[in-house]
């Protein structure tokens, strides 16, 4: 069976985290994987027990800390076991991890590799052809935490065909509060807001499959996919999942037909929250 432990400051790290990796890990093969996620905090929290964000510097000796645990276990057990969430690396400025230390990434569906998967996604599907005659303007929406990585794939492409001009958008989550920073849980509002007040011109605009109800067109604030694109109606409004997806609509954005077979991990939040 597959592990996580959504961590606190102050409640479950430091020395209860060091316990909690040894145990499980002494528990391995039955014990198929541990997930170590931060914990978020939205602005509706009024529980008296005191829970907040990782500071950077946390977020840089966690990482150390679990990085010698892999390190030893891998060589013990043959796979690194204990895995971080994306928003660790974020939080401390740092690259996610390569491919081979998910082990085949386990815990996908746990939110563990998103960012690495989206990004060996995005490798394996190769457009050589050029679409873009004209100068064309696209707005991608974003959560402030993931726009760094989707504002260098996009600028891979733009090197590529210079007619294209990408701007990411992050967008600042009103709704659950400000230190909620993931697509996954931004608001038709949020969106609609963040559009409305970026100038400039725009021929298209992408937004985060994982913002919708999962197999509808509805936002987490019951807004309707119709009714945003209704706010620009000569605009194409396309929601994107993962990075062959992202790829193929920054590569040929007119052609691009989303594609909606595949599970909504695009950009998708593997932080625990809490009200």
């Amino acid at each position: 069976y597959h592990t996580q432990v959504v961590l606190c400051p102050g409640i479950n790290d430091g020395e209860e985290l060091e316990r909690t990796i040894r145990e499980l890990a002494e528990r391995s093969p039955s014990v198929l994987s541990l997930a170590i996620v931060p914990v978020g905090v939205t602005k509706y929290r009024s529980d008296p027990v005191p829970l907040r964000r990782f500071t950077r510097e946390e977020a840089e000796g966690i990482i150390e800390s679990v990085g010698q645990w892999q390190e030893k276990l891998r060589h013990e057990i043959g796979k690194t076991f204990v895995y971080l969430g994306d928003e660790f690396y974020f939080m401390a400025g740092r690259e996610v991890p390569k491919a081979e230390y998910y082990d085949g990434f386990p815990q996908l569906d746990n939110g563990i590799g998103l960012t690495r998967s989206f990004l060996c996604d995005w490798e394996t599907c190769i457009f050589h052809g050029k679409s873009y005659e004209e100068p064309f303007y696209l707005d991608v929406i974003s959560g402030t935490s993931v726009a760094p990585v989707l504002e260098r794939l996009a600028g891979e492409e733009m090197l590529r065909q210079p007619n294209l001009k990408v701007r990411v958008l992050p967008v600042d989550n009103e709704y659950f509060g400000t230190s909620v920073n993931v697509s996954g849980l931004l608001t038709g509002e949020d969106i609609l807001r963040t559009l409305e007040r970026a100038d400039g011109r725009r021929d298209g605009i992408l937004i985060p499959e994982s913002a919708l109800r999962s197999g509808e067109d509805i936002f987490l604030d019951d807004m309707t996919l119709e009714f945003l694109r209704g706010h620009f109606p000569d605009i194409r409004i396309e929601p994107v999942q993962t990075g062959a997806e992202y790829r193929r609509a920054l590569s040929d954005f007119r052609s691009y037909h989303e594609s909606r077979s595949s599970a909504a991990y695009m950009w998708q939040s593997n932080a625990g929250y809490t009200k």
